[in-house]
């Protein structure tokens, strides 16, 4: 007996004012099944998972759904930070104490979703839920305080609570190391058994096992539709030579003229956050010129240590730290350190991204407007970088305009410049947020997983672009990531942490 359809589209579009997002899209899910939608960056893969969820009605063509099909949709990015009252310019405020009696723990959190979803305290779904996900250990731990494979696991927690029949979750596994992805795969494949069917939002090789079918797209098109075990992906991988920058542009990003002995000094660094003992006995320096990778597994400690480097944490002050060769404490004050920093991390994009909320959707175009976020360009993102605003960007000189302006095509975003950033994609919102980083040629660059969301293709452009930065002005650079094969070539030294101590230090090649 064949099954009965869950939903069935056909030849759907989606457009947004005069710009087309999808086009010609027919599938069909049926009940006890679950599919992929993959893609090249901006393909228009989230938009297709808002409409399968409910949240956007598709401009044209056949959309049917079973009556009273229960949809809940998980976003790539959490909104813990926004739950958490935490919108302030000041992103590093997770480290502060203060205040942080008011954020949400697990248990609190999923309690107020469950109360949402009409369940009763009594019913004791919160604690099965929270077992099913394996965060019973973490109930009492604030939001802001996790890792992200528990950060994952409390977003899969609450969409359960939902009951719903199909849940479509936007790239379950970007920012997670090999042992969480194998965690939250399993998690999945136990929800499938259980008679969930799900949309996943994913790449090519990040894959589950238990899908029916699979859905290719690339420029807002449809590019095939098949059977799990019939997919090879039509996208052709980017092969194009990469071009050097030009002698033209690079002349315009000047050196630091400042002579350092040390960038990062650390010695016999120990943090504790809520009771907990996160870094201990941390050595660690970085010389001027000098390019690192910093691995470790989720929860390692990797971006408690960055928040150490850009003066975020105030328990900076208590430790041995040195910081471009000043002791922290000896009066420099945060904005004197960040001034020479460029910094990319999934928690800043946060900042750039419009919405609030437990329930709203970001980014999107069907989101109820949020005038201030909504008014900046790319341009004015990429702009905000001399100055470090988020969220916001004061009027440049016209030499900060031109700056910024030759690094579109520098990134292959040219169509980008004159468009609002919330209309580019995920992967292009992190392109141009390290295109914020780097405008200001800064003494120091941090980029924390900052090829996350990008495709293929733009990873591979980047970290082409950062060898050549690199190379011509002997930028010193810390480069985090939990994939090795997308270290640039010009990284010479790696520290790699293990439960908050040091694992390795020394030469990486």
């Amino acid at each position: 007996m064949e099954k009965e359809s869950r939903i069935k589209a056909e030849a759907l579009l989606l457009r947004s004012g005069m710009t087309t997002i999808l086009e010609g899209i027919s599938f069909e899910l049926k009940k006890g099944e679950s599919i992929a939608i993959t893609g090249s960056s901006g393909s228009g893969k989230t938009s297709l998972g808002r409409i399968i969820s409910g949240q956007l009605i598709p401009t044209s063509g056949k959309f049917d759904v079973e009556q009273t099909l229960s949809r809940v949709m998980v976003d790539q990015q959490d909104h813990f930070l926004s739950l958490s009252g935490r919108r302030s310019t000041y992103y590093g405020q997770r480290y502060e104490n203060q205040g942080m009696e008011n954020s949400p723990t697990i248990e609190g959190y999923l309690e107020k979703v469950a109360a949402k979803a009409g369940l009763t305290e009594s019913s004791g779904e919160v604690q099965e839920v929270m077992e099913t996900m394996h965060i019973s250990h973490l109930n009492d731990r604030k939001l802001l305080q996790l890792s992200n494979g528990e950060r994952k696991r409390t977003q899969l927690a609450a969409a359960l609570l939902q009951k719903p029949d199909i849940l479509v979750l936007d790239q379950p596994f970007v920012g997670l190391d090999v042992e969480s992805r194998q965690k939250l795969d399993a998690l999945i494949k136990i929800q499938m058994q259980e008679g969930i069917s799900f949309v996943i939002i994913c790449q090519a090789n990040l894959m589950p096992n238990g899908l029916r079918h699979i859905l290719e797209l690339h420029e807002g098109k449809q590019v095939q539709w098949c059977t799990a075990d019939q997919f090879q992906s039509q996208i052709s991988t980017w092969q194009a030579e990469l071009e050097p920058l030009s002698p033209e542009f690079l002349s315009d990003l000047h050196t630091t003229t400042e002579q350092l002995e040390h960038v990062v000094r650390m010695r016999d660094v120990q943090v504790t956050i809520g009771g907990k003992q996160i870094l201990q006995k941390i050595d660690w320096q970085v010389k001027p010129g000098e390019q690192w990778a910093l691995l470790g597994h989720n929860g390692a400690g990797k971006t408690t240590l960055l928040s150490l480097v850009t003066a975020d944490n105030p328990q900076g002050y208590s430790n041995d730290l040195v910081l471009f060769d000043r002791k922290r404490g000896s009066g420099e004050s945060i904005w004197d350190i960040k001034n020479r920093i460029g910094f990319v991390s999934p928690e800043l994009h946060l900042y750039f991204l419009r919405g609030e909320g437990i329930f709203n959707t970001i980014p999107g175009i069907q989101a109820k407007a949020h005038p201030h976020y909504d008014a900046l360009s790319c341009l004015d993102v990429v702009v905000s970088g001399f100055r470090n605003e988020i969220g916001f960007a004061s009027e440049p000189t016209d030499l900060q305009r031109d700056l910024a302006e030759r690094w579109f095509p520098a990134l292959g975003l040219s169509h980008l410049k004159d468009r609002l950033f919330l209309q580019a994609s995920l992967g292009e919102q992190r392109s141009l947020l390290l295109a914020r980083a780097l405008v200001k040629s800064p003494s120091l660059l941090i980029l924390d997983e900052p090829c996350q969301g990008l495709d293929e293709a733009q990873t591979q452009r980047f970290v082409h672009l950062l060898d050549q930065i690199c190379l011509h002005l002997n930028t010193t650079m810390v480069y985090v990531t939990h994939h090795r094969n997308e270290i640039p070539a010009c990284v010479s030294q790696l520290l790699e942490l293990e439960n908050g101590q040091v694992k390795f230090c020394g030469g990486f090649n």
